[in-house]
């Protein structure tokens, strides 16, 4: 998972590619990248840095005063990016947010040709090989053709050439905004990078679009038939920060709306109902909408931790048990409605259920804004491995794909008093779109 950013503009961009990128920071950590290009240059020189860490910290001022232009991409990413490939009078930089599942096949393909990478060989990931399939081609139109017909998998794209920023969409898993604003257009992972820059949503690149941003505005480049198209539930449940729009469906009406779909379906008698933060926050808003319970946080998030479920796989664990502070004063003698976005391994809310009973609660109940996860995404998106899935667990163990027996597993497993999942129709209803545009794999439908 990574976040990507573009912007074009008859003016400087840098301020707005440092701002649009800061604002993806959400999707991931690990690394930051800007590429900036000023299209007045006659020799079309390309600023670009790379920094382990986050945006903000590894961007000072100081460092931004060398980049130059009004082009521009950057990336978050689990590796470095943006990739850069070299191709007959032209340069393409490229950010990329996507999962590749033939990469191995790829990459060998291209070893076994005597063809090298512009990074050591141990370091080739998706984006470097994805870089190099669509600069073997004459222009960027005919390389993403290229790469729908070898690549498994899906995406999103940002690439910086002299002609300008193309953005490029794959099966719709993955999302991509494009904004605009006076003299200026962006695009983005997420339009939660517009507010703050002055942009305003224009549209979403569709499934299989191609677009170019310049200084003279939007192009459509091409539009491919790709199918089947699905837009993945889990952005709207987890993923994308609050503010974002996906798809015309704002992120905030989408999980209070699953919030009061878990209300109605799993209502309880309770003195309180507290999100797990900062994820189960505005389900917890829908559910005490509905409910007219009050939603009261029993655990703060600390300020200064990372976001648990985007880190690295050793990390996970760790900031999880590490980022919430019980607030003990609201637990004690009151019956607690847990809410949150989903449960992966439940190490999390097993040991804040603990937590609210060894603080006082006289009962735990837990609402799930999604069902049950019984598979690593094959697109990035919540899990790498299968046994990571404390449902699919059970559900192995039990010898039951029974979802009433996996649940009660898991309640009793949890030590809660009672435990509700949304169901399918609970996400069709809350984002707006039929079961059969939405990609389920995940929850093993």
């Amino acid at each position: 998972m990574a976040g990507i950013f573009g912007v074009a503009g008859k003016e400087g961009c840098i301020r707005d590619l440092f701002l649009g990128t800061f604002y993806q920071q959400a999707r991931k950590q690990r690394y930051c990248g800007l590429a900036s290009l000023d299209d007045d240059l006659s020799k079309h020189e390309f600023c670009f840095d790379t920094h382990r860490g986050l945006v903000r910290q590894q961007f000072p001022k100081d460092e931004l005063k060398w980049h130059k232009g009004n082009l521009g991409i950057g990336c978050v990413d689990g590796e470095r990016q943006p990739c850069v490939e070299t191709y007959k009078d032209n340069t393409l930089w490229l950010c990329f947010d996507g999962n590749i599942t033939n990469r191995e096949e790829l990459r060998d393909s291209f070893f076994s040709k005597g063809e090298s990478f512009s990074c050591n060989p141990s370091s080739v990931h998706d984006g470097t090989i994805v870089a190099k399939i669509i600069s073997r081609e004459r222009n960027f139109e005919r390389g993403i053709e290229r790469l729908i017909g070898m690549l498994q998998g899906d995406f999103a794209i940002a690439a910086l050439s002299k002609e300008g920023v193309y953005a490029a969409r794959g099966w719709g898993r993955k999302p991509l905004v494009i904004g605009r604003k006076e003299g200026s257009y962006a695009m983005a992972s997420e339009s939660n990078s517009f507010p703050n820059t002055g942009f305003e949503i224009f549209r979403d690149v569709l499934p299989g679009e191609v677009v170019l941003l310049d200084r003279e505005g939007i192009h459509e480049i091409r539009k491919f038939d790709l199918t089947p198209q699905k837009i993945c539930p889990f952005e709207y449940v987890y993923t994308a920060y609050p503010p974002s729009v996906i798809d015309g469906m704002p992120i905030v009406e989408v999980r209070i709306n699953l919030g009061k779909s878990l209300a109605r379906r799993f209502p309880v008698n309770a003195d309180f109902v507290s999100p797990i933060p900062n994820s189960g926050r505005w389900h917890a808003f829908g559910y005490s909408h509905e409910s007219k319970i009050p939603c009261v946080e029993v655990f703060v998030r600390f300020d200064y931790s990372d976001r648990s479920y985007t880190q690295d796989e050793e990390s996970i664990v760790e900031e999880a048990k590490t980022k919430l502070i019980i607030v003990k004063a609201v637990v004690v003698g009151n019956r607690l409605i847990i809410i949150d976005d989903s449960i992966v391994r439940g190490n999390q809310l097993f040991s804040k259920a603990h937590e609210l009973k060894g603080a006082g609660a006289k009962q735990v109940h837990a609402r799930i804004a999604c069902p049950p996860l019984m598979k690593a995404c094959r697109y990035g998106k919540t899990t790498k491995k299968d046994e990571d899935c404390l449902a699919r667990r059970i559900s192995i163990e039990k010898r039951t794909d029974n979802l009433d027996i996996i649940t009660e597993e898991i309640r009793r497993k949890l030590n809660l008093d009672s435990l509700g999942y949304a169901t399918v129709e609970d996400l069709e209803k809350a984002i707006g779109m039929p079961r059969e545009k939405l990609c389920l794999e995940c929850w093993g439908f």
